[in-house]
């Protein structure tokens, strides 16, 4: 019993020192550069590797050389069984905001081992509350949208694109 559970007690530590010092940091600019050729840019951001998590600050995102948002803080946290990525402060460009409200408060990402292939994600901001799930096995995307008071006032155009439910909230699904 007591080989079993040093066996155990070797295999955690293991894989705690594997997480640690992994080059977080490097692999987020790998990342950025597999996304290069999609037209998708980050740029003048804070990389900082805090051991078992990675913090990237102040992010400008550029789409097709346009710029898209700026990105208050996120926090990317690679656990091996369970993923999760928590962004914050979120503001859209002003090209945008005749289709979305601009600030979006937070985002949180979640990736567990018990469903790899699978996303869930919930953001919270002027627009309301969302919830998303993403298939990437069969490439589906699929949310649930609780409009704002101001999403239902001064984006209506918007959330006609949109199937509504009786109970209020919003649906938009897709394929990728």
């Amino acid at each position: 019993m007591k080989k079993i559970a040093l066996f155990f007690l070797y295999v955690a530590l293991f894989f705690m020192a594997l997480l640690f010092f992994t080059p977080k940091e490097n692999l987020y600019y790998y990342a950025e550069e597999q996304l290069k050729p999609l037209g998708v840019v980050v740029g003048y951001e804070e990389v900082r590797d805090h051991g078992f998590s990675l913090e990237i600050q102040h992010a400008k995102l550029y789409v097709k050389k346009i710029k898209t948002a700026n990105i208050g803080s996120l926090v990317l946290k690679p656990y091996f069984l369970y993923n999760s990525l928590h962004v914050e402060k979120v503001v859209l460009d002003k090209t945008f905001e005749q289709f979305f409200p601009p600030l979006i408060e937070r985002i949180d990402v979640i990736q567990s081992l018990i469903a790899p292939l699978q996303l869930h994600a919930e953001a919270i901001g002027d627009f309301g509350e969302a919830t998303a799930s993403v298939n990437l096995l069969d490439r589906n995307v699929s949310v649930v949208l609780k409009p704002s008071k101001i999403m239902l006032s001064r984006y209506r155009n918007t959330l006609r694109q949109l199937k509504k439910s009786k109970e209020g909230t919003y649906h938009y699904e897709s394929q990728f």
